[in-house]
């Protein structure tokens, strides 16, 4: 696997990682909806941002991909 591979690997991971929790806070926001609780657009908005964040991690800037993954994969719990 040359270098290129790899880093197309990686990016696909992370983005992976992106996508997944945006998934999570679209669900969630859609639960906690169907419980009364007000306010879900924040969570849609934030997995809006993470979207774009995930379409664009090859031009990202290091800290803000590293800062995102990482929140991300707190959200996720891995």
């Amino acid at each position: 696997m040359d270098v290129d591979e790899q880093r197309r690997w990686a990016l696909q991971a992370d983005r992976e990682v992106l996508e997944r929790a945006a998934a999570r806070l679209r669900s969630g926001a859609i639960q906690a909806g169907y419980a009364g609780f007000r306010h879900k657009q924040v969570a849609f908005g934030l997995a809006l941002i993470l979207d774009e964040l995930a379409r664009h991690l090859p031009d990202l800037d290091d800290t803000v991909r590293y800062q995102a993954l990482r929140t991300c994969r707190r959200l996720l719990g891995s």
